[in-house]
């Protein structure tokens, strides 16, 4: 289940994972703890991103469209914390390769690897995706951002709070 204390943890030890040399221009002041975010805003950001991982899905943004599900990727709901697109083709077809990283309901980081295709436009398209579970994630070498761009990523996320857009959860 996820609580805000139990993710605060979780984000703080992801941000524990960085060295003060892999932040371009590092200053303590500056950055602080967890990056210099609102951790329980981003808490709330994530409690409301929360969902079922499958191994493959096909969804349509027609209004009666095919939609599949197979088999749950985990055995727990998870958030997607940031993805980065390795490869694309952008032609009738968008295609991409993605490294994702999930944050499970057990504070476990997934390292998952994601290959969607997109036909027609974002919003009246069918999109499949095919996700891999690759490992946990356990060091710095598994790390494939930058605290920067984790940062953004979070940061992002609480947009809709600051906009009130978003849903309020008790965590």
């Amino acid at each position: 289940m996820f609580n805000e204390r139990e993710m605060s943890k979780a984000i703080d030890w992801l941000f524990e994972l960085f060295s003060p040399e892999d932040y371009e221009g590092y200053d303590e002041d500056e950055i602080g703890y967890a990056g210099g975010l609102c951790l329980p805003e981003v808490c709330t950001a994530l409690r409301g991103a929360a969902q079922t991982v499958y191994q493959y899905s096909v969804a349509g943004g027609y209004e009666k469209c095919f939609n599949y599900r197979g088999m749950e990727l985990f055995d727990q709901r998870a958030c997607l914390i940031i993805s980065d697109v390795e490869q694309a083709v952008l032609d009738e077809i968008k295609t991409t390769y993605e490294t994702e990283l999930w944050l499970m309901e057990d504070m476990n980081f997934a390292i998952v690897r994601c290959v969607s295709m997109l036909i027609g436009s974002d919003d009246t398209g069918y999109v499949t995706e095919y996700r891999a579970f690759k490992k946990i994630l356990k060091s710095a070498e598994d790390l494939f951002f930058s605290p920067e761009e984790l940062i953004e990523e979070l940061e992002s996320m609480c947009v809709p709070q600051w906009e009130h857009e978003a849903t309020i959860y008790e965590l």
